[in-house]
């Protein structure tokens, strides 16, 4: 029976594939569109680079509902862990994206020295641009191609 329920999941939401290999042995890929990644997200991975992930994190909730909480507190000690796990922050791959009126995911491999994290941006519109409505913060990889 669950078998007939992931054919027709498969089925409907074949533009938001992940890359993995499922119970069933069947690997599916994800989709990349660097275009539609929304610049709050770019700005931050290239501030990261520049001047550490206190202004990554900073460009990330800039105009987002999270920009005054303490949610900044929390992603900041993630960053400051993983940096003492993987060691200094190298560059970065975009693994999914993907795009709808009302929201756009973005899934990112974040390449550090000795291991990667994966951080997936889930944006709101507010008014014409993006900000975030989400962000996610893994050491593994959940989506997307593994290139």
């Amino acid at each position: 029976m669950a078998f007939h329920w992931l054919k027709i999941f498969v089925r409907c939401y074949a533009t938001v594939r992940m890359d993995f290999t499922n119970t069933f042995g069947e690997v599916t890929y994800a989709e990349v569109d660097p275009s539609i990644v929304p610049d709050y997200v770019k700005k931050g991975l290239d501030e990261y680079k520049v001047n550490g992930y206190g202004a990554a994190v900073s460009a990330w909730l800039a105009d987002s509902p999270y920009s005054n909480a303490t949610t900044m507190a929390s992603n900041i000690a993630f960053f400051r862990n993983i940096e003492k796990l993987a060691g200094t922050y190298v560059s970065y791959d975009i693994l999914m994206t993907k795009e709808t009126i009302s929201s756009n995911v973005v899934y990112v491999r974040m390449n550090f020295e000795r291991v990667p994290g994966y951080i997936l941006f889930t944006s709101i519109k507010r008014g014409n641009m993006w900000v975030l409505g989400r962000i996610q913060l893994d050491r593994m990889q959940r989506f997307g191609s593994s290139i």
